[in-house]
């Protein structure tokens, strides 16, 4: 299961916005950082941690939305919604492939073939999922995001 980050820097002093803004970079980084994994497109894990690090940093959107200015910060937690979204997908699909899989040791003669196709289809949609995702991806404006972080 995906760790929380370390808020590193963080103290009980802190005024709330340079907390805030501690904790939120810390979770975007998190998030970020499992992205090579999941768009090579070989590790399920990776697909869950970043899918638990996104509903992680839209909690701490939300959280911290009125520290900042509203308006940037919902964008912000609907673009990272597009974006735990499209990669919902793909995990919903790695789910089913377990599952397939799993099936496939105990099918018989008869059920092999139409495991394997199944098997077969849901790879290539994983591959048309993680490429939407890919683009999704692509599209979040880490930088403005950095920005409206920086401006409050």
């Amino acid at each position: 299961m995906a760790k929380a980050p370390p808020y590193e820097g963080l103290t009980a002093e802190m005024p709330l916005r340079d907390g805030a803004r501690a904790i939120l970079r810390a979770l975007l980084s998190e998030v970020l950082e499992y992205a090579p994994a999941v768009l090579r497109g070989d590790d399920t894990r990776s697909v869950h941690d970043m899918r638990v690090a996104i509903r992680r940093l839209r909690s701490g959107l939300a959280t911290f939305e009125a520290t900042f200015q509203r308006r940037r910060i919902r964008e912000f937690r609907h673009a990272t919604r597009r974006v735990g979204r499209k990669l919902g997908n793909v995990r919903d699909v790695d789910v089913h492939l377990g599952a397939l899989r799993g099936a496939l040791g105990g099918a018989s003669e008869a059920e092999r073939p139409g495991v394997v196709h199944a098997i077969d289809q849901l790879v290539v949609r994983r591959r048309t999922l993680l490429a939407e995702f890919a683009i999704e991806l692509s599209q979040f404006d880490r930088d403005r995001f950095t920005r409206t972080l920086a401006d409050g």
